[in-house]
């Protein structure tokens, strides 16, 4: 065995054993205290895991069209509050109630984890994160 090689792959498995442990992240960026509301128009929904992401293009105050970025639960938490893939779709106008990104960027979190975030469409129907229960 070469000269170092131990030491590398003593390292190499500490990095690999220790990876999951922090793979997962905490919601520190979003102020999970604020509820605001923005309207606008859904230009994507992405349906993945380990976060199902929603994107809508919003007007600012000034009329300037600002695209949002929302991070939401994985498929399997948005399914057992009945929401499917289709869910949102392109076009859909829709109100979302969320937590904002504490630096002020149009990005936000919405999920099970926090009461009170949901979307709203343009006819009054609501997506929440309330796991449904069979009848």
């Amino acid at each position: 065995m070469k000269k170092g090689t131990g030491s590398l792959t003593v390292i190499s498995t500490l990095l690999f054993l220790c990876s999951p442990a922090s793979a997962h992240h905490g919601n520190s960026a979003y102020d999970e205290t604020a509820r605001v509301p923005i309207k606008g128009v859904i230009t994507e929904f992405v349906w993945t895991n380990p976060h199902s992401q929603i994107y809508l293009d919003v007007k600012d105050s000034n009329g300037r069209v600002v695209h949002w970025g929302v991070e939401t639960n994985s498929p399997g938490i948005l399914s057992r509050a009945g929401w499917t893939r289709r869910s949102l779709k392109p076009g859909d106008e829709v109100t979302i109630i969320l937590c904002p990104a504490k630096n002020g960027a149009p990005v936000a979190y919405i999920g099970s984890g926090d009461p009170g975030t949901k979307v709203i469409f343009a006819d009054g129907r609501e997506l929440d994160f309330k796991e449904k229960t069979a009848p």
